[in-house]
């Protein structure tokens, strides 16, 4: 049975105008200024078969308090839309703030003393995570009162995008970001998916509303910025698709299967800077790239342009609509003694650095980075000492016509979502990371990436052991094919 969809759409300002912490470095970063505005954006569909509201933040992850403060939020306010509809997804940007308590390289309780002497209008993560919690819950019922009667046609196109960051060497071993100049090196890890997943909105009057724009990288061709907040590149998609398509044009972004992607090359990469500076003038390397912001911006509107005039052709009104939300146990990737020895050599190593660097600056980036690292690795020991007998994961399945969308609350690697894509029952398969911590956290690698280890790869980086990440591929082909076989 196929029924008429309502569509509502809302967007909200997420920035903070106060000094914070930025997520997503060992170092201690600390904005005082906004280079662009951070955005929320959701999209509530319902027919008389289902509900859903997709939300993306401008933002490194979702927080589970964030979450399931919304959700409790949601409860009181729509009494007639289920909580466990709601699903969120992170672009993953290194340039915006905490918004919750968990486990994170950088908490407020390290630094605040220090932190407050200096700058004393400081928003904390709490703070930021009631704003962003209030403001979750407001779109979402901005969105689900703004439902009409509309169309929804999807589409599919290339932007090159997202790169595989992490290098080999003939050793076998991997290094995210190594050198690929150096006489070890011997090839790129893994696939790269140029692919893009557009699902298009209209009107009764059959006008573009909106686009939902899935692709497989995070938001970090400015991840370096130390200092200022920033949307990243999905900012300058915005500004640009607007542009063509006028200013209420709404745009959703999603970062799809990318934990080893980013929009960094590291083959090419003085051909692509000299192609920059041809085309931009300035603006080329880091903190900002800014000219490769505008690239990559004219590269994905240059997909939704390039898919939105020949899907005009299907727009549906009725479709199959169906969502199931599964609560995977995943296993925990348990330590071996030897990975419990190097870290307890590597605590002691950094404890060493830290004291030899005496009465330095406590916000500086030297000690930052020392005090977080060494954090990092007795966090990840403590699970040999006190091992999880599982992790919980959400993930989230739904069916709207001949589309699927898949979600995993990790940085799931690429791999994972190729796996999904290909053995996927729907004709085309949007997968979505980061669509909240769920006790797992950080990275899921695949099992070659563990076999190189490096940052992403590693115990300390990762909770869920490889094989979890194969279990939500399981789940997710498995759940795509009953929604199918139910809404024949």
């Amino acid at each position: 049975m196929h029924n008429c969809l309502r569509i509502g759409w809302s967007q909200a300002d997420i920035t903070p105008h106060r000094p914070v912490a930025l997520r997503g470095q060992f170092n201690l970063r600390l904005a005082t200024r906004v280079q662009d505005p951070l955005t929320l954006t959701a999209l509530a569909l319902s027919s008389d078969d289902d509900q859903a509201i997709l939300v993306s933040i401008d933002s490194c992850s979702v927080d589970d308090e964030v979450l399931a403060g919304a959700r409790a939020m949601l409860a009181e306010r729509l009494p007639d839309f289920d909580p466990r509809k709601l699903i969120v997804c992170a672009t993953h940007t290194h340039t915006a703030p905490f918004g919750g308590s968990g486990e994170a390289l950088q908490k407020d309780e390290d630094h605040l003393a220090a932190i407050r002497a200096r700058y004393p209008d400081y928003m904390t993560a709490a703070e930021y995570g009631a704003l962003l919690t209030m403001a979750l819950a407001d779109a979402c019922c901005q969105a689900w009162a703004a439902r009409a009667a509309g169309f929804v046609a999807w589409g599919y196109s290339h932007a090159v995008v997202g790169e595989n960051r992490r290098v080999r060497t003939f050793d076998d071993s991997a290094t995210m970001y190594g050198s690929t100049s150096a006489a070890e090196f011997s090839h790129i890890e893994g696939h790269v998916d140029h692919g893009v997943n557009l699902l298009f909105t209209y009107d009764a009057k059959r006008a573009l509303t909106g686009v939902l724009v899935n692709l497989a990288c995070p938001s970090q061709a400015s991840e370096s910025g130390q200092d200022f907040i920033s949307a990243d590149f999905w900012h300058d998609a915005r500004e640009e698709l607007r542009r063509r398509h006028g200013s209420g044009l709404f745009i959703l972004p999603q970062c799809s299967a990318a934990g080893d992607q980013s929009p960094h090359r590291l083959i090419g990469t003085r051909a692509e800077a000299r192609m920059l500076r041809l085309k931009y003038g300035d603006g080329v390397g880091r903190p900002l790239n800014a000219a490769l912001r505008r690239d990559l911006a004219r590269r994905i509107a240059g997909a939704v342009d390039d898919a939105e005039p020949a899907v005009r052709a299907d727009m549906r009104e009725k479709v199959a609509f169906g969502h199931q939300s599964l609560d995977l146990d995943l296993p925990h990737w348990d330590l071996s003694l030897a990975e419990y020895d190097a870290l307890g050599q590597e605590i002691a190593a950094l404890g060493e650095q830290l004291a030899e660097l005496g009465d330095c600056d406590p916000l500086g980036a030297q000690f930052t980075a020392l005090h977080c690292r060494r954090a990092w690795c007795q966090r990840a020991a403590r699970r040999y000492e006190h091992p999880l007998p599982g992790v919980r994961a959400e993930v989230n399945v739904v069916r709207l016509g001949e589309i699927a969308l898949v979600t995993a609350p990790f940085e799931f690697y690429l791999d994972f979502g190729d796996r999904i894509k290909g053995r996927s029952a729907a004709e085309q398969t949007f997968v979505v990371q980061l669509t909240s911590l769920a006790s797992g956290g950080c990275y899921l690698p695949t099992e070659r990436a563990a076999a190189g280890l490096s940052y992403g790869a590693v115990p300390a980086s990762c909770r869920v052991a490889p094989a979890g990440g194969q279990m939500v591929v399981e789940a997710a082909v498995r759940t795509i094919a009953e929604l199918f076989a139910a809404h024949a």
